[in-house]
């Protein structure tokens, strides 16, 4: 929640010298996202018995981001956006003499970004075509289920597992304003954790926009 609240009184506070120039715009997205990192845990041949972690790799993301002109062809935003990946679990066996049945149980992951973002036009020239480099801060929630000589079912998340990283994101949006206040695009970011060094995800999703 202090996050909100702080990412909200940085808006507002943009928000009254944008007003003045008209360069402040709001974003929403929504579409789909490969999450690499929801396919990298090794389930076979645990000690610990069989596993389910893994989630489906491709999932959706949606987010919220306000962005304010710098020049004329350069902009910074702030933005948050949570991505899902989910999987069916369907399990049948016997532990200790007791039947364990597990049919059609939806295990999810959840990505929470908050996001810096720097985007340039290509030019004067080709104002459609943005390119972007971006920070990003993680949180992530992620629902597990192990059973061995024992039955776990686990939902690990910032709260009970400290589960947060940061990392750098780069992508490019082709954008056209449709009327007098309205723009409309199509966004791709891929998204690179640094602090576990690994490729976490890429996104491609349509966008609208609201230019005050």
């Amino acid at each position: 929640m202090k996050y909100f609240l702080c990412f909200f009184m940085i808006l507002s506070v943009t928000k009254i010298e944008a007003q003045q120039c008209n360069k402040l715009s709001i974003e929403a997205s929504y579409g789909l996202q490969g999450n690499f990192f929801v396919r990298s845990y090794e389930e076979l041949g645990r000690p610990d018995g069989t596993a389910f972690l893994n989630k489906n790799f491709i999932g959706s993301i949606g987010g919220l981001e306000m962005s304010y002109q710098v020049t004329k062809i350069s902009s910074i935003s702030l933005g948050y956006a949570q991505s899902t990946n989910n999987r069916k679990i369907n399990y049948i066996n016997s532990l200790n003499g007791v039947g364990v049945y597990i049919t059609d149980f939806e295990i999810k992951h959840e990505s929470r970004f908050y996001q810096f973002n720097y985007q340039r036009s290509l030019s004067k020239k080709y104002t459609h075509f943005k390119l972007e480099l971006g920070l990003y801060y993680l949180r992530t929630q992620q629902q597990e289920i192990i059973i061995g000589n024992y039955v776990a079912f686990e939902q690990r998340n910032y709260a009970n597992s400290y589960l947060e990283d940061g990392g750098i994101s780069a992508g490019f949006q082709y954008k056209i304003k449709i009327d007098t206040h309205f723009d409309f695009g199509i966004r791709s970011r891929i998204y690179y954790t640094v602090s576990n060094n690994q490729l976490e995800a890429i996104s491609l999703t349509p966008t609208l926009a609201y230019r005050f």
